[in-house]
Formats: C-alpha cells, sequence, structure tokens
C-alpha cells in the first residue's frame, strides 16, 4: 500500500510539472488579451498621443507593464492572475516589484511588458465600451481559480467515511452561502435599483471570493492532513489576500469612493504572489511524509469544523432575531436545514463507528474470511484470505469464484454448482466441511470451510458469509503421529520375528552358545528399544485420554451440582462414575509422571518443605473419602524442613497412604517423622508411614518396589490397583537423594521407611 501512495505522488508531480510547462505557451497568448482589460471603470483614455514621454503616460505605462499574475493551478491547473493598479512614485520601484514576482513565478515578464507596449500604441485611446470586457477578464483569475480547486487531485475516502464526507460538505457549504448573502451580497445588492450596472458589476468580486472561500474550505475537510502539500496552504492565504482587496473595493466603489490612488490593489499583489509561490511549491519534489501524530489536531480540527459551523450561525440567526427583532428568512431557513443535516451527521458518524469496528474486526482476523453471491463470486475478502492464496491484496480476488479457488477434487457432491451456482439447501441453511484451496502458484491446503447464510430483506439477492481455517499444521501432526505408531508396530513385528529366529535356533541347537548369547545381547537391546517405544507410546496415550477424562469429570461435578431432581439410584451411580473418573485420571497421571521419570524429562525442583504442611494437605484431600479419616498425623513440632520437591513428597506420602488404606481395611494409619543421624555432613530425615493390616513377607518386600507387582493374584480382584504406586514412590525419592524400605509395624501390619536430606543444613 505504501509503494502504491509513492508512485501515485509521483505521478502527480510528473502531471503537474507537464501542466505548468504547457501553461507557460497558454501565458503569452494570455497577454495579449490582457491589454483590454487595462481600463478602469472610471478611466476613458489609456494614452494621449503625442505625449508618450510625459509624466502621465509614465504612469499609465507602469501600470500596463505590471504584468498579469498568471500561476500554475493548486495541483495541476493554471491560475492566472488579474491585472494590479498599483500607485507607485516612479517605474523604479515598479520594476524591483516586478523583478520580485518573475523571481517567485518564473515567467518571462519582460517580453509582457515590451508585447503591452506595443498593443497600447497601435490602439491608441480606448474608449468605454471595453468595461464589459475588462470586468469580465479582470474576474477570470476567480474562475479559472475555482477550476483549479475543483479539480485538485485527492486521494479516495474509504466507502465508510463519503456519507459523513458529503454531509460535512453540505454543512460547510450552506453556512457559507447563507453567511455570504446575508453579510455580503444581500446588502450590497440593495443598491441595485439606484446604480444597477455598477452595482452589479462591483457585486460580482465578493460572489466569486466567496465561492472560493467556501471551496478552500471544503478542500480542507476533505484533504487527508498527510496528503496536502504547502501549496494548498499558500493557495488559500493567497486568495484571502485576494478577498480582503476584493471587499475593500466593493465597499469603496459602492461609496463612491474608488480613484486612482488607492492601495487596495496592493492586497491583489500580495494575494497573487503567494498563489504564485503555491505553485511553484507544487511543482517541485515531493515533501517527506510527516509522522502520523504531527496531524492529529488537524483531523480533530476537520471533524469538529462542520458541526462548529452550524451552531456558529444558528447562533448568529438567534442573535440577529433578538437585536434587530426581525427573523431572516433566509437565515431561518439555513439553521433549520443545518439543524437536521447536523443531525443526520451524528448519526452517520455513530454508524461509521460501529461498521468501522466490524470491518477492523473481519480486517484483523487470522483465519480468512469472505462474502460471496449466490453464484460463488467473491464480494468481499479479508488480507488473511489474500495472504493464504498467495495474493497481496484483497482486491486482486474480488469477483472471482469460490468454486475456481477449490481444488476440483476436494469439492463435495453439496458444493458441486448448478448452473445457477449454490444449491438452496445450502443458501438457506449453510454448509461446513473440508475442502482444499488452490494457490496462485499452483500448491493446494486443506481448509475447514464454513458458509453461513447472512439474514437480509426478503427478496434481496442471497449471500453467503464464509471462514475457512487452515488445517495445514493439524494435518502435519496427524500424519507425524501415525508415523509414530506405525514405526512402533514395525518395532513389535521386529521383535516378534527375532522372538521367531530365537526359539528356532534355541530348538535345532545349531549354534554355540556364544553365539547364542550374542543373539540373546542383541535382543536384549532391541527389547529395550521395544520397552522405550512402549513408553512412549504409553506417554501418548495417556495424554490423549487426559483431556476426555478431564471433560467427564467436569461433566459429572456439573451434574451432581444441578441435578437437584435426581433419584438416590442415579446419583449414587454418577458418583461411582465420577470415582472412577478421578481414579483413571490419578493413574494417567501416574504413568505421564513414570514416563517423564525415567526419560528424565521432568526436572525437579528441591526445595526448603515442611513436612507437616505437606502431610496436611493430604489428609485434607483424603478427608472426603470413606477411608481418609483413619488417617493420623504425629510429627514433631521441631522437625526440621526437608529438601524436596513439593510434587514429588505429595506423591510418595499419597501412594503410601493409599496402599495403607486399601490393604488395611482396620485400624489407623499413622504417619511419623524423626530427624535421622547425618550423613557425609548433611542432616537427614525419617518419616515412617505405618498400618495395621496383614504386612508383607519378607519374600515380598524386594519384589513390592518393582513396575506392577502386586502382593499376590487375589489382589488384582479384592483390591484396586496397577501395580506402580510404589514403584513411582521409588523413583520419586531417588531423584530426591533419598530411598525407601519397608518392615513390621510395631503393633502388627506394614510399616514404609524413607529418608530425605534436611533444608537446614544445605548451602
Amino acid at each position: 500500500m505504501e509503494k502504491n501512495s509513492v508512485a501515485l505522488q509521483q505521478d502527480r508531480s510528473a502531471t503537474a510539472r507537464t501542466n505548468i510547462k504547457r501553461y507557460y505557451i497558454y501565458f503569452v497568448l494570455a497577454l495579449v488579451v490582457v491589454v483590454f482589460s487595462v481600463v478602469r471603470l472610471d478611466e476613458v483614455a489609456l494614452f494621449e498621443r503625442g505625449h508618450f514621454l510625459s509624466p502621465d503616460s509614465l504612469i499609465n505605462l507602469a501600470r500596463i507593464a505590471v504584468p498579469i499574475m498568471t500561476v500554475s493551478g493548486a495541483f495541476t491547473f493554471l491560475m492566472i492572475a488579474q491585472y494590479i493598479d498599483l500607485s507607485v512614485g516612479s517605474a523604479m520601484s515598479l520594476s524591483a516589484v516586478v523583478f520580485a514576482l518573475m523571481i517567485l513565478n518564473g515567467f518571462a515578464f519582460l517580453p509582457a511588458l515590451v508585447i503591452t507596449l506595443i498593443v497600447g500604441i497601435l490602439m491608441g485611446t480606448l474608449n468605454g465600451f471595453l468595461v464589459m470586457a475588462y470586468t469580465l477578464l479582470d474576474n477570470l483569475p476567480h474562475l479559472l481559480a475555482l477550476a483549479a480547486l475543483l479539480t485538485l487531485p485527492i486521494l479516495p475516502r474509504a466507502s465508510l467515511g463519503r456519507v459523513r464526507v458529503l454531509l460535512d460538505l453540505f454543512t460547510l457549504s450552506v453556512v457559507g452561502l447563507a453567511l455570504g448573502w446575508v453579510l455580503l451580497l444581500q446588502p450590497v445588492l440593495s443598491g441595485l435599483a439606484e446604480r444597477p450596472a455598477e452595482t452589479l458589476w462591483t457585486a460580482v468580486y465578493p460572489a466569486l471570493d466567496l465561492a472560493l472561500l467556501i471551496l478552500i474550505f471544503n478542500l480542507a475537510l476533505v484533504v487527508e492532513p498527510a496528503e496536502g502539500r504547502p501549496a494548498l496552504g499558500f493557495v488559500a492565504a493567497g486568495l484571502a489576500a485576494v478577498v480582503v482587496a476584493d471587499l475593500a473595493y466593493t465597499y469603496l466603489g459602492l461609496r463612491g469612493q474608488v480613484d486612482d490612488d488607492t492601495l487596495f490593489d496592493l492586497g491583489r499583489l500580495i494575494g497573487f504572489a503567494l498563489l504564485g509561490l503555491g505553485a511553484r511549491l507544487q511543482a517541485g519534489p515531493d515533501p517527506v511524509a510527516a509522522p502520523a501524530a504531527r496531524w492529529r489536531w488537524i483531523r480533530r480540527l476537520q471533524a469538529s469544523l462542520p458541526l462548529a459551523a452550524g451552531i456558529a450561525f444558528g447562533w448568529y440567526t438567534t442573535l440577529d432575531w433578538q437585536t434587530t427583532g426581525t427573523l431572516d428568512p433566509v437565515a431561518a431557513l439555513t439553521t433549520a436545514v443545518l439543524g437536521v443535516a447536523l443531525v443526520a451527521r451524528q448519526g452517520v458518524i455513530a454508524g461509521e463507528v460501529e461498521l468501522g469496528q466490524y470491518a477492523q474486526l473481519v480486517e484483523g482476523a487470522a483465519d480468512p474470511a469472505f462474502i460471496c453471491d449466490a453464484r460463488g463470486a467473491l464480494r468481499l475478502a479479508n488480507p488473511a484470505l489474500a495472504a493464504a492464496l498467495g495474493r497481496v491484496q484483497p482486491e486482486e480476488i474480488l469477483g472471482a469464484s469460490l468454486f475456481t479457488l477449490i481444488v476440483p477434487e476436494a469439492l463435495p457432491p453439496e458444493l458441486r454448482v448448478p448452473p445457477s451456482g449454490f444449491s438452496p439447501l445450502v443458501l438457506e441453511g449453510g454448509w461446513s466441511g473440508e475442502v482444499r484451496l488452490r494457490r496462485t502458484d499452483g500448491s493446494d491446503f486443506p481448509v475447514y470451510l464454513s458458509l453461513r447464510p447472512v439474514p437480509s430483506d426478503p427478496g434481496a439477492r442471497p449471500v453467503l458469509a464464509g471462514t475457512a481455517h487452515d488445517l495445514s499444521v493439524q494435518k502435519r501432526q496427524q500424519a507425524a503421529l501415525v508415523a509414530a505408531y506405525e514405526a512402533a508396530a514395525a518395532a513389535r513385528r521386529t521383535v516378534e520375528e527375532l522372538n521367531a529366529q530365537l526359539e528356532a535356533k534355541v530348538d535345532e541347537k545349531t549354534r554355540s552358545l556364544s553365539e547364542a548369547y550374542a543373539q540373546l545381547e542383541r535382543q536384549n537391546e532391541a527389547l529395550k528399544t521395544l520397552d522405550r517405544l512402549k513408553s512412549e507410546f504409553v506417554s501418548l496415550v495417556s495424554h490423549e485420554l487426559r483431556a476426555p477424562l478431564t471433560n467427564i469429570g467436569g461433566g459429572m461435578e456439573l451434574v451432581l451440582a444441578l441435578g437437584a431432581d435426581l433419584g438416590p439410584r442415579t446419583r449414587e451411580r454418577l458418583a461411582l462414575v465420577q470415582a472412577e473418573v478421578r481414579r483413571l485420571s490419578r493413574f494417567v497421571e501416574t504413568i505421564l509422571d513414570l514416563s517423564a521419570l525415567e526419560a528424565g524429562r521432568l526436572p525437579l525442583t528441591p526445595a526448603p518443605l515442611s513436612l507437616a504442611d505437606v502431610a496436611e494437605a493430604l489428609r485434607a484431600q483424603l478427608a472426603a473419602t470413606p477411608h481418609g479419616r483413619r488417617l493420623r498425623l504425629a510429627l514433631p513440632a521441631d522437625l526440621p524442613a526437608v529438601l524436596a520437591d513439593e510434587r514429588a513428597l505429595s506423591s510418595v506420602l499419597f501412594h503410601l497412604v493409599d496402599n495403607a488404606l486399601k490393604y488395611a481395611p482396620d485400624g489407623e494409619v499413622l504417619i511419623t517423622a524423626e530427624a535421622a543421624p547425618a550423613e557425609a555432613g548433611r542432616g537427614r530425615v525419617r518419616v515412617a508411614v505405618s498400618d495395621h493390616g496383614p504386612g508383607i513377607s519378607p519374600e515380598q518386600r524386594a519384589a513390592i518396589f518393582e513396575r506392577f507387582q502386586r502382593l499376590n493374584a487375589g489382589d488384582a480382584q479384592a483390591v484396586y490397583g496397577h501395580g506402580l504406586g510404589l514403584y513411582m514412590v521409588r523413583q520419586w525419592l531417588r531423584a530426591m537423594d533419598g530411598d525407601i524400605g519397608v518392615d513390621d509395624a510395631p503393633g502388627g501390619g506394614a510399616r514404609f521407611t524413607f529418608e530425605l536430606p534436611a533444608a537446614e543444613d544445605e548451602v
């Protein structure tokens, strides 16, 4: 977009320079016409033959020598300045003014002086029939200025702001016309009956000046601050100076006080000099764009200008009514029209703000979005769709058919276009599904396409709003998951083949013991690989189970919380389902932690922890369970803090207490702790968990800390569990520089004892 704007500005500058060169030729031709406009309303003769070198002739010659100020129009059109009648004391001062104007505008004024002199001598005396032609030609710059400003190149406004701009232009124009009529034209034309010709021609100046001022204000309203060049400011200042001079001329002319020595033409000279400087700036190189923040106050002024103008005119009408006691009908009607226009403007602004917010929401959306008609032609599209298809601007794909963007092989049967476009079913109910879109380079990508009908008035042509979510990342992840599963299956088949080969070799006894041992080593490595793949696969499956279990558990809690009318039996079954979901969730967490520990991907952050706080948190967690109240803590108050990971320590205590509650259905479960003897200069804390169950035989004590180990086969039916709790406990403790053992409790049952480093001795 920025490159297009720079190119547009360069084209404008080149066009402006070309037009200025063309108007240099027009200037020479205009000088011939200028001679007919040098007679003022009260002049009869220009030169007296035979008195060419008289002082009066020199003064008249000086007046003729003042060149018509011709400048290029603001942003591409020519402005021809009118004849300037200066009261000067000598030709020297006039020559200095002409030389200064030559520097400002770059025109050759000396040829103009020579041409004017020759034509004036040849014509001799000019009479009054040229007065009308002089007046018309004298106002020609106003008309050319109007044409120049009307053709000022303006960047098009956004579609959302065009209605408000039109209302603003209407408001400013009405205010300007009404004020000009009430303050200028009406008082001037009131003397039309007494001096019709003089009054009519004199009123032409303020009328044209009023039109120029209205046009300048409208341009100031619609031109973007960053777009406007310094030339526009000079043009406005120059026209303001001309307006002041013309108003002075009109006022003195109606009072009959205009003479040859008036100085109001100096205002015209200043005005046309500013116009010339503005034209030179316009023809120059493009200025460097200023920061947007610099023009913020100008934008605020543009936004408040129509409202301020309408309120000011209403205030003037009211004040004039209260002062004179007479209500001007033109002012009253204009005030009413402005009130309606301002109310409509505020409504349009509110609508533009809301529509602009919706437009920004769609424009800033990351997913492609569009609107198409019943035949599939795209009518609107956001930048995300253009970028996804490999285009630069959304306008490049407007008008294209949606069916040409979809890969034909991936076009669903529901969207296969009939001769008239979408089927009535799609136009009324919408459609969503997976398709593939084609980029400009010929490649395609998967998207989830959603089409929804846009509500409209009855009888209006139906349109569809669509969004397309890119599925490329999901497809790649799915392909990676399938590849991993296939790799695991291939590894499993490889192991099975190796086992079959091993059995065949053992049965046949065709190889020596060393070869068999080497083969067993290779098979052992393969088994380790399989075990690692199995662990990764279990971790992957556990990850996939966690989200559904969380959703099911949340749903059960919501049903139990809101289902006040559920029967006891139904509530009991739902509570059972909820308990099983929690148990399965804990199992999944155990699998994930175990997999992460074995793979070395579970970082531990040892920190000083209060064993009493961790144990109290566990007791609060188990308080709601049927057997949780049997847990008792016997921890000394002066027990030092342990250096451990909070999550790992909580998991260790949970598994030990959970096993005690399961295998010892009666009696309390006791947690005790004491300071243990220091090892290698470091303090230790010994923790014991005791129960009153059947205990563990010495033969089984070493095996219970292995994976998937239960005390006996009957445990799998009588007590729930997976044989991973104690294995996880040992892994956690070893990771925290500790270990665990089991023996008989003093009162019967089993006692699990583990040690952890004390935090108070840790540097």
